[in-house]
């Protein structure tokens, strides 16, 4: 273990990865946003409305960070 493990999670991490059971869980809803992203935007060439589903690349970027906070500064268990 390195300098600065094991610190508490901040507010941004504890939300962004609430609920979610575990490193495995993080990665699968991270690709989950990044599949409802891509589906969305190119149905979004048959119906307008769903280009704004592509917004769910800002969610798979936060399971992003909180992942990565995770792999630096805490444990998964």
């Amino acid at each position: 273990m390195g300098v600065g493990r094991d610190r508490e999670r901040p507010f941004w991490v504890k939300v962004g990865l609430w609920g979610v059971p575990g490193r495995g869980g993080a990665w699968a809803f991270f690709w989950l946003s990044i599949l409802l992203a891509v589906g969305c935007v190119v149905y979004g060439f048959v119906d307008w409305r769903f280009f704004i589903g592509g917004l769910m690349v800002l969610s798979a970027a936060w399971y992003y960070a909180a992942i990565r906070w995770v792999d630096q500064f805490g444990r998964w268990d």
